[in-house]
């Protein structure tokens, strides 16, 4: 596999593609998986361990919104009709700076192109002992003040007895389109706020009011991986697909997905011109010798 960097400690290893600024698997050192495989073949983003969500995440409705009395229009960028996901994982990073353990790796979207944004992207990778942190920062290039938002689509391994925790205050129903419906109360069926199984239904919902720590446990390797994010990642996406129970998405993210068709983009970070959005997520991995 081709433009990739590898980075190593005595803990972890994982490896960071220049296609999509994306981490394409990442492990312990005795080969156990905290991330998703990516597997055999050529390098796919959406078959990745984890890549970053930038100008905005998930979809965008419409495509477009208003803002200053003026209309801002998206292009979609996948066979989907509305434009998903922002820019980044679909954009060639550029590696500014590397060692065995760090990788800053960077983009700049100088005109618009798909989305209305112009920007400079900037993500950092580290491994410090058990743990890796990976970091997020646009900047707005524009002459303008536009809506931003960030966040990182993480694939963790799914087995039969995985435990997921992750406590919130209430989340999004699913409708027509993979977006969201309505927010309500968290279901007893949907509440992660003790450790339990994943339902064996489709889950795709955001989660709001997160306190930004989550905890997996995988009893058949015996490990655990501990979040811990930043206060701007107030909510995440749960993505557990039905008919794949091979992984599932915990997706750390500044904002509600649709928030630009939901709410306009107030409830979005508004950027003048040079001003920048930042934000860092990290994984901590243990073992988990004791669990029932």
């Amino acid at each position: 596999m081709q433009g990739f960097v590898e980075l190593e400690n005595d803990r972890l290893s994982l490896r960071v593609s220049l296609k999509g600024g994306a981490v394409v698997d990442g492990q312990t050192s005795d080969g156990r998986p905290f991330l998703r495989r990516h597997g055999e073949g050529a390098f796919d983003v959406l078959r990745s361990g984890c890549f970053p969500l930038v100008p905005v995440g998930n979809r965008v409705e419409g495509n477009g919104f208003e803002l200053g009395g003026r209309s801002y229009r998206f292009k979609p960028n996948t066979a989907e009709p509305n434009y998903i996901h922002g820019d980044g994982w679909l954009a060639e990073w550029n590696i500014e700076d590397a060692s065995a353990t760090h990788a800053q790796l960077a983009f700049e979207q100088l005109r618009p192109a798909k989305s209305p944004h112009v920007y400079r992207a900037v993500q950092a990778v580290t491994l410090d002992g058990p743990t890796v942190t990976l970091g997020l920062a646009v900047t707005n290039l524009g002459s303008e003040t536009l809506p931003f938002g960030i966040g990182f689509h993480p694939y963790f391994p799914r087995t039969e007895d995985t435990r997921f925790m992750a406590s919130a205050t209430a989340w999004w129903t699913e409708r027509e389109g993979c977006l969201p419906g309505v927010r309500t109360p968290i279901p007893d069926s949907a509440d992660f706020a003790t450790l339990r199984r994943l339902p064996r239904r489709r889950l795709n919902n955001c989660f709001e009011g997160w306190n930004g720590q989550a905890r997996i446990i995988w009893p058949e390797m015996k490990l655990a991986a501990d979040i811990a994010a930043d206060p701007l990642f107030s909510r995440y996406m749960l993505y557990a697909p039905e008919d794949d129970r091979s992984f599932f998405c915990m997706e750390p993210m500044s904002h509600t997905p649709n928030t630009l068709a939901l709410a306009g983009p107030e409830a979005l970070h508004l950027l003048a011109p040079d001003e920048t959005l930042s934000g860092a997520f990290s994984i901590t991995v243990s073992d988990c010798e004791d669990f029932q």
